[in-house]
């Protein structure tokens, strides 16, 4: 058992008798973990600890929670957007997973992808080869990072991806991202749950999206929290194309409807992406996940690959993000990655209004 499915099981109020007791240590711990980031906040709130300002626009993209909220969509969809506005926008990432121990590293210049996964991590490399004329760095810190792209590339808006709890930095609008199906986890502060600060960090908050919205949505969770009563703004993830990996070619999803294939992932929640397949649909005849940012040795692939023909597969289908780890490996069957777009679903005129205007949002 992983370290991650341990920590679920944990966590779970399905969790065997035996896991009790260490349950009961972890809320201890998590009281104090708690304590500790409202003290924090606190401290930046008061100007105790000081939050500097960059000389443009920043717009931060967070949750509150472990795991994905679906923040590179949103991302990448509010980059675009800017984009196509007349905006010169760049991407901030902390790079996670990345092996890359300079301050400074440019993922992407604006015309090229310089860094592999390896390297920055595997989300500012699909951003990077998603949008290919919008700059994206990673860096520890991204007054850092965002002052370089600043004098650099010209830039006028700065997106700071996974920037909630980056409070070190200003930012004018502060987007925090909800998962519509779980939006709190199991309700508890890390390490006893999978809330990453206290819910009065909600407080925070110029705008609430909610993400994954469907007809199992607990919008009235939110409702109850959003005490500052914010706007919220409710978004969904649709199959946008399929992306070929030998060729790197986008194609219309009908290449790949009805086929029996292999699916596989190494995201935050795999039962999401294996959802989202059936927009397609896919007749999925193999299903394997693994960790979050999972690195893929050659075992891992020739075993994916087995296991899709003896079921059967006449393809391969996987997530955009794990597809960027994939290059240079030779595959028997084809193998395509999923393009998810998110949309709008209620709510466009407040996001627009809060996203166009350079006074949106409290700061």
């Amino acid at each position: 058992m992983s370290l991650e499915s341990f920590f679920h099981e944990v966590i779970s109020p399905q969790r065997p008798l035996r896991l009790v007791p260490v349950y009961g240590l972890l809320r201890l711990v998590a009281v104090f973990y708690g304590l500790g980031q409202r003290v924090r906040a606190g401290f930046y709130r008061q100007g105790i600890f000081k939050t500097r300002r960059l000389n443009c626009r920043v717009i931060s993209i967070g949750n509150l929670t472990l795991g994905g909220t679906g923040k590179t969509p949103m991302v990448m969809m509010l980059a675009d957007t800017l984009r196509r506005k007349g905006f010169k926008p760049a991407i901030l990432s902390r790079g996670y997973g990345g092996q890359s121990g300079e301050f400074v590293n440019v993922v992407n210049d604006g015309q090229q992808t310089l860094l592999s996964p390896e390297m920055v991590g595997d989300e500012p490399v699909m951003m990077a080869q998603r949008l290919k004329d919008i700059p994206v760095l990673t860096g520890r810190i991204r007054y850092e990072t965002g002052k370089y792209a600043i004098e650099q590339f010209g830039v006028d808006v700065l997106i700071l991806d996974d920037g909630y709890q980056h409070l070190p930095l200003h930012r004018d609008l502060n987007i925090l991202l909800c998962d519509a199906t779980r939006p709190f986890g199991n309700g508890v502060v890390f390490p006893a749950g999978e809330l990453r600060e206290p819910l009065s960090a909600m407080d925070r908050a110029d705008v609430i999206c909610l993400t994954r919205c469907r007809e199992d949505s607990q919008t009235d969770r939110i409702d109850g929290c959003n005490r500052k009563q914010v706007p919220v703004v409710q978004t969904g993830l649709r199959v946008q194309s399929v992306i070929e990996l030998s060729s790197g070619k986008e194609t219309g999803i009908e290449i790949v409807q009805h086929q029996p294939a292999a699916a596989f992932c190494g995201i935050a929640h795999h039962l999401d992406f294996f959802r989202t397949l059936e927009q397609v649909p896919v007749q999925i005849v193999n299903q394997n996940h693994f960790p979050d940012h999972h690195d893929y040795s050659t075992d891992d692939l020739k075993t994916i690959e087995n296991r899709a023909k003896q079921a059967g597969a006449k393809l391969i289908v996987t997530t955009e993000k794990d597809a960027v780890k994939l290059k240079g490996h030779a595959f028997g069957l084809p193998v395509y990655a999923v393009r998810i777009a998110l949309e709008i679903l209620e709510g466009q005129e407040e996001w627009d209004r809060l996203l166009l205007l350079p006074g949106g949002g409290s700061g």
